[in-house]
């Protein structure tokens, strides 16, 4: 049985099976069903906001998945021989920008606040079904400044960040603690 598909999000794609999701939260999640994520850097990017860049990982030998799955609200075309250029970037109004690079890396950070946490998470057995297979990580952000000015973007989304977080791991998932942000104490 899997999981209904979550409509308070959205959904992008950099033209490979590897998804990422803006929760209507403020959370990011970068997923991939075939594959692991490796933390490549992080640092801060202007003096209120921070940045993860994160990189394929260890590839898992697993099964195609199955039946219909969620279309991307946008989805980027990538050309592998252009290494890490940037091939697009998402923009959303409360200051958190995804870049999807042409190598398959995607770069998540916020204008106008840190990140308070990366949770770097991979599920190799069929606990919780062949869908929730693969690798994730999740992004969060420490407080709920809101620049005025929306960085230039292929695609603008809305969230509204009226919601709660979740977090934890999910059964049969295990955590990947290297390259690991956080956890900071919440701010204002």
């Amino acid at each position: 049985m899997g999981m209904a598909p979550n409509p308070d999000r959205y959904l992008v794609s950099n033209g490979t099976a590897d998804r990422v999701s803006l929760f209507y939260d403020g959370r990011v999640k970068v997923w991939s069903r075939f594959h692991l994520w490796e933390i490549l850097e992080s640092g801060r990017h202007n003096a209120l906001g921070e940045f993860v860049r994160i990189g394929v990982g260890r590839e898992l030998q697993v099964a195609a998945p199955t039946g219909a799955r969620q279309q991307p609200h946008f989805v980027a075309t990538t050309d592998p021989s252009l290494g890490s250029a940037e091939a697009a970037t998402i923009a959303a109004d409360n200051g958190t920008f995804v870049i999807l690079h042409h190598d398959g890396s995607i770069t998540v950070g916020n204008d106008g606040r840190d990140i308070e946490e990366t949770f770097n998470a991979g599920r190799e057995s069929l606990a919780g079904g062949k869908s929730g297979r693969g690798g994730s990580v999740m992004i969060f952000f420490v407080g709920r400044y809101r620049r005025k000015a929306v960085r230039a973007s292929h695609f603008q989304v809305e969230i509204p960040e009226d919601r709660p977080r979740g977090r934890g791991l999910y059964p049969g998932e295990y955590e990947i603690l290297e390259g690991k942000i956080g956890p900071r104490p919440p701010t204002g």
